[in-house]
């Protein structure tokens, strides 16, 4: 699958019609645009553009730094800030490496299950937005109802950055979102932040047998791992506990590390990859400063005590904040009532929500499909799930966007 043929995939060519609210159709065109990540979304973009069109409904693009990739912004009812948003994301992960039984842009229908890449991350709860178009542009909505599509979600989430950045410099900004990544349908209240940061070491090249005329920067990037392990088991026993994640604590992890070019040569330079996964209440940045404060103050003053231009750097590769709230917000009931749950949950993982949240729309997570199919060879959706969504965000919509004296479920019919 990585041919330029293959990355320059045209879509299916049985587009579905204007009008259709068929979700599994729109799947299956949707499928076919290859939007890995590291590719554009352009051709998909576009022709969600022109399902708007042909509805009748306006939107507006914004995009990346190079032009290369776009987030759609439509909105049905009165153009104003306000309301209710759903978004999704388009990009997906590779399938490069992955050992797919068909070919992952085709959508395969098992009886139950539609398989995909994307089919659960999240193209699914996209094609339910698509698909609900036809029938929300006929209801009399006395708020705005906003679909939003972003770009990156896969890499750094910087589509939804833009996004919120142009809707709130236009003053469109929704008051409500529902991000629709794969939860089974059960609403989810709180999610864990994520801070990544690369800790590069500058050492002092020289022999092995004369330690004393170089820095070890292998050295130091031990000490800098015996530091993180020690925080770990910090978070584990005395840090802030949040029931409802698994595990209730923020946790820190190095997941990459590398250094040295052969035994008997002072290694020059180090570097390693970090992670944290905040609760909410626990501040990232407050914790990454601890770590530079405390590994400053020991590994990097012997360093630069050797040698000035030796020591420690750190440097953010991305960040996204986390999720919280409350159960008993307004925006949490509805949704258990338009999801049919009885409860909501936690997740460890991130999602686009917290950038919203930390925009001033109220947000929370509530999909199709199940987190344990997404980034897997024959990723796969229950058919099942799309009817709910399908419900769902009609429902939404009524409860949300409709007048108060306007009757719910005959409008659209």
């Amino acid at each position: 699958m990585d041919t330029a043929t293959d990355q320059l995939r045209s879509p299916s060519s049985e587009t579905p019609a204007p009008g259709t609210t068929d979700s599994v159709a729109l799947l299956a065109h949707l499928v076919s645009f290859n939007t890995t990540s590291n590719l554009t979304d352009l051709p998909l973009i576009t022709w969600t553009g022109q399902w708007m069109d042909a509805h009748g409904i306006p939107w507006t693009l914004s995009h990346n730094q190079d032009g290369t990739k776009a987030n759609l912004h439509a909105i049905i009812g009165p153009r104003t800030k306000g309301g209710l948003a759903f978004a999704g994301h388009v990009d997906t992960v590779p399938v490069e490496g992955q050992d797919w039984t068909s070919d992952p842009f085709v959508l395969r229908d098992d009886g139950s299950h539609l398989v995909a890449r994307g089919a659960a991350d999240m193209k699914g709860f996209v094609a339910c937005m698509l698909a609900a178009v036809p029938d929300i542009a006929r209801m009399p909505l006395a708020k705005p109802l906003h679909m939003i599509f972003t770009f990156d979600e896969e890499i750094s989430c910087d589509g939804a950055r833009v996004a919120m950045k142009d809707a709130t410099e236009q003053n469109l900004l929704p008051e409500w979102c529902v991000v629709g990544e794969p939860t089974l349908m059960v609403p989810v209240i709180a999610h864990k932040g994520r801070l990544a940061v690369r800790l590069t070491v500058q050492g002092k090249p020289g022999h092995s047998s004369r330690p004393d005329e170089g820095v070890n920067a292998l050295h130091a990037l031990g000490e800098a791992m015996a530091w993180v392990a020690a925080e770990a088991r910090r978070f584990a026993l005395e840090g802030r506990q949040v029931d409802g994640f698994e595990p209730p604590h923020t946790t820190i992890q190095i997941g990459t590390a590398r250094g040295g070019t052969a035994l008997n040569i002072i290694p020059e330079y180090a570097e390693a990859e970090i992670e944290w996964r905040t609760v909410p209440g626990d501040d990232a940045h407050a914790l990454l400063s601890r770590m530079e404060s405390a590994l400053n103050e020991t590994t990097g003053r012997w360093m630069k005590q050797a040698d000035p231009d030796c020591g420690l750097t750190f440097e953010v590769l991305n960040e996204l904040p986390p999720l919280a709230l409350s159960a008993n917000d307004l925006l949490a009931t509805t949704v258990r009532q338009a999801a049919g749950s009885n409860g909501e949950g936690f997740v460890s993982y991130g999602t686009e929500a917290g950038i919203y949240q930390q925009a001033g729309m109220n947000s929370i997570v509530c999909g199709p499909g199940s987190i344990e199919q997404a980034h897997r060879p024959d990723e796969w959706i229950e058919r099942d799930q799309l009817t709910r969504c399908d419900a769902f965000l009609r429902d939404m919509v009524r409860r949300v966007c409709l007048p108060a004296d306007v009757a719910t479920p005959e409008d659209t019919k």
